[in-house]
């Protein structure tokens, strides 16, 4: 019997709020048991590490704070284009301007339960 994949997730964790929201958000999914959270810095640097994930991962999500798309541009560098690509900028964030809060955190994940049914 063959078990379900697993969704992983990418976050751009930068050092400004919008990578604080990508990191909690990804956290809560984890912690929720929607996604695996997966190392972004690895995928720069470790070429066998997204084909050692293909026989557990099933679909990314990938999750930048920012316009710059970070991790987006990483997951393309290291070969991987299918993926859902989520901005927490896209939520009304401003860049080292909002708060971060538990309710927008909680916007984001439903966000992406949705579109990972």
């Amino acid at each position: 019997m063959e078990t379900e994949k697993k969704i992983g997730i990418i976050a751009c964790s930068g050092a400004s709020n919008t990578g604080a929201y990508s990191d909690l958000v990804s956290r809560k999914l984890m912690k929720m048991e929607k996604a695996k959270m997966l190392c972004l810095a690895r995928f720069s640097i470790d070429e066998k590490f997204a084909e050692g994930l293909k026989s557990e991962i099933g679909s990314y999500i990938v999750l930048d704070g920012c316009p710059i798309n970070c991790a987006e541009l990483i997951m393309k560098k290291a070969g991987i284009y299918d993926f859902v690509h989520i901005n927490t900028t896209d939520f009304g964030i401003v860049k080292g301007k909002t708060p971060v809060t538990e309710e927008k955190v909680n916007e984001i994940v439903e966000h992406i339960l949705k579109t990972i049914k």
